[in-house]
């Protein structure tokens, strides 16, 4: 019995590293698109598509240091 909750507690503990490697993946973009998004002057690189481009790849950096981490697996 103590083995079978040994194996659960060990897939519950995978589970969570991939939801949390998700969260981070997500919350990246969420963030500074919500600057962004606000009635607010002065932001850097406010009237540039280049901001976009600067979001997705912050966020494949972040996905491609997860992933050496073994975040994923």
């Amino acid at each position: 019995m103590d083995a079978f909750a040994s194996l659960i507690s060990n897939n519950l503990n995978i589970v969570m590293k991939v939801l949390t490697a998700i969260t981070i993946l997500m919350a990246i973009p969420t963030m500074i698109s919500s600057f962004y998004g606000m009635n607010v002057s002065g932001l850097p690189f406010a009237d540039f598509f280049s901001v976009i481009i600067i979001i997705v790849a912050l966020t494949i950096v972040t996905a491609v240091i997860l992933y050496k981490n073994n975040m994923f697996h």
